[in-house]
C-alpha cells in the first residue's frame, strides 16, 4: 500500500506539542463523546480515557453514506447502533449492532494508567472490538449479509440467510480486533491564561484486526492514507461555547484514512458530522462492486447519561406516579366524604327541623294538659270553698219560720 509522508509528519508534531504545553488536571478534563461505531473515542479511533463516574452510558447511532445503489436507501446508508457504559473510572464495556441486518459484536477497554497520574505519562488503555460471531467483518462493517437462498423458481420462493460475500471477504480475521492506546490531555486555558477555553488532546495506538486487516485485498481495500500497518492516531480540541455546550473539532488517521469532522454536545445530546476517506478521491458512477476508496459522508446522534441515575430516575418516577395516583385516590374519597358529609348535614337538618316541630306540638299538648289540670284544680278547690263556708253558716232557710202567740 502507499503510504502518506505528511502523516508522519503530523505525529511528529503532536509529540513535540505534548512536550511543550502543560497537562490538564483531572477534574478539567473533558468527556471524550461517541465515535461512529465503538463506543467513546475519536471519529473512530478508540481513545485511553474512562469516565471517573461509574455508570455513565452513551447510546449512539449513525449512518455511513454508502452509494452503491442510489435507489435503496437500505443499501445507500449503512446505519449502526452502540451502547457502551463505563465503570469504576477503569473500564468499559459495549456492544454494537453493524449494519441493518443486523451482525452485531461486543467491545470493551481497561484503563491501565490515567494521564498524569505518574508524572507527564499519559493515559494508557488495552481494548477489543469485535468480540463475537462474525470473523470476517471488516472497517466499514458490511461484510456480512442477508441473501436469498434456495429455489426462487417455479413458486419456490426461497429463504433468507445470513452470507458472506467470499470472494471479497473471505480472507478477514478480525474477530476479535486488539489494540492499545495512549492519549495525553493539553488544558487550552492554560495557555490562554484562563481555565474556559476548553482543551486538546493527542491519541496513538496500535492494533490487529480491524486495524490492520485488509484481507488480502491490498489496494483494492485500501490505496492510499496508511501510515504503518495497524498504527492509529488523532487529535481532538474541544470549546465551550456556552455553559451546556461544548464543541469538539477531531481529525485522525484510524489505521486506513484521514477522517476529520465536527460535533456538537448539549446537555450530553451529540450530534456529529464527519468526513472519512478523505485523502481518496469522489465516488465513481459505474463503480459499485466496490465500496472502498472514495470519500465518505457519515452523520451521528447519542444521548449520554448515567444508569444509576436513569435507574434512581425511573425509581423515583415510578414513586412519583404511585404517589400521585394515591393523592387521586385520596382526592377522589375526600370529595365523596364531603359529599357524604353534606347529605348527612341535610338529613341532620332535616330531623332537627323534624324534632323541633313535634317538640312544638308536645309542648302545646303539655300546657294544655297543664292547662286543663289547673282549671280542674281551680275548680276543685272552689268547690271545696263552697263546701267548706257551707259548713260553718248553715244556709238560712228557704222559708221563714211562722210566729205563734202562746196559747192562754
Amino acid at each position: 500500500m502507499r503510504t502518506m509522508r505528511p502523516g508522519v509528519a503530523w505525529m511528529a508534531g503532536a509529540v513535540l506539542a505534548l512536550a511543550a504545553v502543560p497537562q490538564l488536571e483531572a477534574q478539567s478534563r473533558d468527556p471524550y463523546g461517541p465515535t461512529i461505531q465503538f463506543g467513546t473515542g475519536l471519529i473512530n479511533n478508540p481513545v485511553a480515557w474512562v469516565s471517573p463516574r461509574s455508570g455513565d452510558l452513551w447510546i449512539t447511532t449513525s449512518g455511513k453514506n454508502l452509494p452503491q445503489d442510489e435507489a435503496n436507501f437500505a443499501t445507500a446508508w449503512n446505519t449502526n447502533l452502540s451502547a457502551e457504559t463505563h465503570w469504576l473510572g477503569r473500564f468499559t464495556v459495549g456492544a454494537a449492532a453493524y449494519s441493518q441486518n443486523p451482525e452485531w459484536g461486543f467491545f470493551g477497554s481497561a484503563l491501565l494508567l490515567r494521564d498524569g497520574q505518574f508524572g507527564f505519562l499519559p493515559a494508557i488503555a488495552v481494548g477489543a472490538r469485535n468480540i463475537g460471531p462474525y470473523e470476517k467483518t471488516e472497517r466499514l462493517l458490511i461484510a456480512h449479509d442477508i441473501c436469498l437462498t434456495g429455489d426462487t423458481t417455479g413458486g419456490g420462493g426461497g429463504s433468507y440467510q445470513e452470507c458472506v460475500d467470499t470472494a471479497r471477504f473471505n480472507g478477514f480475521k478480525t474477530t476479535p480486533s486488539l489494540y492499545a492506546v495512549a492519549t495525553k490531555d493539553i488544558a487550552l486555558g492554560s495557555l490562554m491564561g484562563s481555565m474556559s477555553g476548553g482543551s486538546m488532546s493527542f491519541s496513538v495506538g496500535m492494533g490487529n484486526g480491524l486495524f490492520s486487516d485488509d484481507g488480502d485485498l491490498g489496494e483494492a481495500y485500501n490505496e492510499s492514507g496508511t501510515i504503518a500497518k495497524g498504527l492509529f492516531l488523532g487529535m481532538r480540541m474541544t470549546m465551550h461555547p456556552t455553559l451546556n455546550t461544548t464543541l469538539t473539532f477531531l481529525a485522525e488517521n484510524d489505521g486506513w484514512d484521514y477522517n476529520v469532522g465536527l460535533a456538537g454536545d448539549w446537555r450530553g445530546i451529540t450530534l456529529g458530522i464527519y468526513g472519512t476517506e478523505l485523502e481518496e478521491g469522489s465516488f465513481e458512477e459505474g463503480a459499485f462492486d466496490n465500496p472502498y476508496n472514495y470519500r465518505k459522508l457519515n452523520v451521528l446522534l447519542s444521548y449520554s447519561g448515567n444508569v444509576i441515575d436513569i435507574s434512581r430516575g425511573i425509581l423515583l418516577r415510578a414513586r412519583i406516579t404511585e404517589l400521585t395516583r394515591e393523592q387521586d385516590r385520596l382526592r377522589i374519597e375526600i370529595a365523596q366524604r364531603q359529599r357524604r358529609i353534606a347529605g348527612l348535614e341535610v338529613a341532620l337538618r332535616r330531623a332537627q327541623a323534624g324534632e323541633l316541630a313535634d317538640i312544638a306540638r308536645r309542648r302545646e299538648e303539655l300546657d294544655r294538659e297543664v292547662q286543663a289540670e289547673r282549671e280542674a284544680i281551680r275548680r276543685a278547690e272552689e268547690r271545696l270553698r263552697q263546701i267548706q263556708q257551707g259548713q260553718q253558716t248553715p244556709p238560712p232557710p228557704s222559708t221563714p219560720p211562722s210566729i205563734t202567740p202562746p196559747t192562754p
